[in-house]
């Protein structure tokens, strides 16, 4: 059976973030942190299902326009900047091959092997359970570590092999991948070689319950230099070798009222750091409720996720956690922050007024030490680091990052056709506040989507 598809999205994306303050040099400037900027990624994907193989391909193109050219300093102020930083001109443009795969099936369909350019999801490696528990994965346990970053324009593939083994309740995944360039990085074509990614994990599985332990291993090499940690050391050439184990549990309960819902996941690292010990860690613990048999189908959950951070940049241990090559804004629809040296207390409301889908979440931010950075990013998109991936500014011993307030709502409008839209907006705390002035940080984006 062959299957086309084509999808189409255009978002526009206004920032206002924190106001820098003034430089006192007078030949010295400060970034403009108020603009907006407009892009579109067309995709246009073929799929042959076979007996024993499947192949499937896709081509991307993506154009964006009116990028900030002075939306830097102190660091990347909202993404714009970060797009700017990646090609030096307001605007970015690339055709792309975006996926082709083969994969190789047994007769059963339970054992399969797929090599290629593929997306790849932690914690997704598996497909099983209930709608409502796969939807409960999706949103909460995909992508914490590896992810294909979806919300940036070039987004992040894999170049490498996977092997699935598929049971009735178990379920094996094992990977060897080098990420492509992407996210930012208009030359998304190539792959980073020097970042290599290992996986595995073993998933129990039953229609409401899923049990997985994994392991990834990631080594990073890539030519430049580059350090983002709080040892405000010089840069030199990346050296980092990490494994990450752990696991994660998530669980639906049906009840007359409809459906409760646990979410708990928890990754150990160790490693070696640029020449540093690394050992850190990060705990994950969530729970809600959906009321299904009631308008609106309301669902409330509430969470908390703990993610290490170094209390001493003199000594030979690094302790921040790791996040590697995440999905961040899946977890902080603002992008404002990444899942390192951090405490998240969080609640969520989400809706479904007829045919649309609406969320509200408050996020209370803090980091983990007060010793270490406020981080952003998610991960590589370059294979010379112009841009390490990640970035960091001095907390210089405060922990207090602020507080969110988002929502994003989801309108169909005809069956193949939808518009997107998100608003936030940030309060400054302590650690903001070192570098810029109390104003608020305000975001929002309109998407319109296309997908056939």
């Amino acid at each position: 059976m062959v299957t086309g598809t084509v999808s189409n999205v255009t978002r526009v994306e206004s920032w206002s973030y924190f106001q820098p303050y003034a430089n006192p040099d007078p030949e010295a400037t400060v970034g403009d942190p108020d603009y907006t900027f407009l892009g579109d990624r067309a995709e246009l994907g073929v799929r042959v299902d076979g007996a024993r193989f499947d192949l499937s391909g896709a081509f991307n193109y993506v154009r964006l326009e009116n990028l900030p050219t002075d939306a830097i300093g102190p660091g990347g102020l909202g993404t714009g900047a970060f797009y700017f930083a990646a090609t030096g001109v307001s605007y970015s443009y690339q055709l792309y091959l975006g996926e082709l795969t083969a994969r190789f099936k047994s007769t059963d369909h339970q054992t399969s092997f797929t090599v290629g350019r593929m997306p790849f999801s932690s914690g997704g490696e598996v497909r099983a359970g209930s709608f409502s528990l796969q939807h409960l994965k999706s949103e909460r346990l995909h992508s914490r570590l590896i992810g294909n970053f979806e919300w940036s324009y070039y987004q992040r593939r894999f170049d490498g092999a996977r092997l699935d083994v598929d049971r009735p309740h178990w379920h094996f995944n094992l990977s060897a991948f080098v990420p492509t360039q992407g996210g930012y990085e208009e030359s998304t074509n190539l792959s980073m070689p020097k970042v290599q990614v290992a996986a595995s994990s073993f998933t129990l599985k039953s229609s409401n319950v899923e049990w997985q332990g994994f392991g990834y291993w990631y080594r990073d090499r890539r030519p430049g230099a580059a350090v983002v940690d709080n040892t405000f050391s010089p840069d030199r050439p990346v050296d980092i070798t990490i494994g990450t184990v752990g696991g994660s549990y998530a669980r639906v309960l049906p009840r007359r009222t409809g459906e409760y819902d646990l979410v708990a996941w928890i990754a150990a690292q160790a490693g070696d750091w640029y020449g540093q010990s690394h050992r850190a860690a990060s705990v994950a613990v969530e729970a809600g409720h959906r009321w299904t048999r009631t308008p609106y189908r309301p669902w409330l959950r509430a969470g908390y996720l703990w993610a290490s951070g170094d209390r001493n940049g003199e000594d030979q241990r690094h302790a921040t956690f790791f996040q590697m090559l995440p999905s961040s804004r899946k977890y902080a629809l603002s992008s404002v922050y990444a899942q390192m040296n951090l405490r998240d207390a969080f609640a969520q409301l989400s809706i479904e007024p007829r045919r649309f889908q609406a969320r509200i979440e408050v996020h209370a931010l803090h980091l983990a030490s007060g010793a270490d950075l406020w981080y952003q990013g998610s991960g590589a998109t370059a294979s010379r680091v112009r841009y390490f991936g990640f970035s960091g500014r001095a907390a210089f011993g405060d922990t207090a990052l602020g507080t969110i307030v988002e929502g994003a709502v989801d309108v169909p409008i005809l069956e193949h056709w939808s518009i997107n839209g998100y608003a936030g907006t940030m309060s400054a705390g302590d650690v903001v506040r070192h570098q810029f002035t109390d104003k608020r940080l305000w975001l929002w984006s309109v998407e319109n989507v296309i997908r056939f």
